[in-house]
């Protein structure tokens, strides 16, 4: 995905150290600390009231909550997948029905959700209050001080702790998050379990990938860019054991979530191994090629490039959501596979057409 589809209502990337405390009727509160490891047995799933540290403070939901207002780009995933039907979510792009991609279809339909749809644009403060939330979700909101404090009038918000920058909370934390709102912990942590499992196989199957360099490049009006370490496509890379760090010497990783140079200076982009996000401009392998450099870079010479072509891929890549990963993971690993053996001899598969 392009800068520009992160400046249509998302900003740079987010984040959230989590502390919650838990309790039940007849048992004490059970706090979580940051890492999400619970220091009591009680069981989050029915421990309400729950208590969640954010960036902007403290939020206390008393009970079960029925109806849950997602205002974040992509948290409807994680209702989805934890059984929750929300009442509203918020459109990313894509433009799909319910503002729901197709791997999380099947998940949305389980729960027999049909959300009403916000725009991606400013949040419509009255239209969420009309649709009669006790619980809105906001971990990748990018929402503001004044925000959550109009949104805090009308029901709990779950926002992004202080401790990452927005749109940047590594899966686990807002999994937990997410979950221990919704009263769902232990499935939240089955989440977690599932997609280790899956990422850690792929790492454990390929050890010659450790400490290799990896980036996710895209080329925005003619200028070559690729992600920091700490934005959810190269994040999942590094999960694989790639050295994804490349890009954030280049750069400034405090202020903003992507590196942006000259065409002249692509010869910064020596990795091993690029995923280019292309499928929104098509023409991006075209002008990558034609930069001063290109024929000399480390990728180029070892058939490390992966161009990707396919509008769900680069969307599932974006999301990093407990549907989306499992997709991303499938679709990666053969292509990484191919990038990465060092003979430029071998085809990197690409996609048959654009999604």
């Amino acid at each position: 995905m392009t800068p520009t589809l992160r400046r249509i209502g998302v900003a740079s990337v987010a984040a959230a150290t989590l502390a919650l405390a838990a309790c039940s009727s007849s048992e004490p509160a059970a706090e979580t600390t940051a890492s999400g490891a619970a220091t009591d047995t009680a069981t989050a799933d029915a421990a309400f009231p729950v208590t969640l540290e954010n960036k902007f403070g403290t939020t206390t939901i008393e009970e079960q909550p029925e109806r849950v207002v997602s205002v974040g780009y992509h948290e409807q995933d994680w209702l989805y997948a934890l059984g929750i039907a929300p009442v509203a979510v918020r459109e990313w792009y894509g433009g799909y029905e319910y503002a729901t991609w197709p791997w999380a279809e099947e998940a949305r339909q389980a729960v027999g959700a049909e959300p009403v749809v916000l725009d991606n644009a400013e949040i419509n403060i009255e239209q969420v209050a009309s649709l009669d939330p006790d619980l809105i979700v906001a971990t990748w909101s990018g929402i503001t001080q004044e925000q959550y404090d109009l949104l805090s009038q009308i029901a709990p918000v779950v926002a992004q702790s202080g401790d990452y920058a927005d749109y940047g909370m590594p899966f686990d934390e807002e999994t937990r998050m997410i979950a221990a709102a919704v009263g769902k912990s232990e499935e939240g942590e089955q989440l977690i379990a599932d997609a280790d499992a899956q990422i850690q196989a792929v790492a454990d199957a390929h050890p010659d990938w450790a400490g290799k360099t990896a980036a996710v490049g895209f080329v925005y009006e003619g200028q070559p860019g690729a992600y920091f370490s700490y934005d959810p496509r190269p994040a999942l890379l590094a999960r694989f054991g790639l050295d994804v760090t490349g890009p954030d010497a280049f750069g400034d990783p405090s202020t903003d979530f992507y590196l942006s140079v000259s065409p002249e200076r692509i010869d910064i982009f020596n990795w091993d191994a690029i995923v280019w996000l292309a499928a929104l401009s098509p023409d991006t392998r075209a002008q990558v090629e034609a930069m001063p450099g290109y024929a000399d870079l480390a990728p180029t010479v070892n058939g490390g490039h992966i161009w990707s072509t396919d509008g769900v891929f680069e969307g599932a890549f974006s999301f990093a959501s407990p549907l989306s990963q499992s997709y991303v993971v499938e679709e990666l690993e053969p292509r990484l596979e191919a990038a990465l053996d060092g003979d430029p001899a071998t085809a990197v598969p690409g996609w048959d057409a654009a999604a």
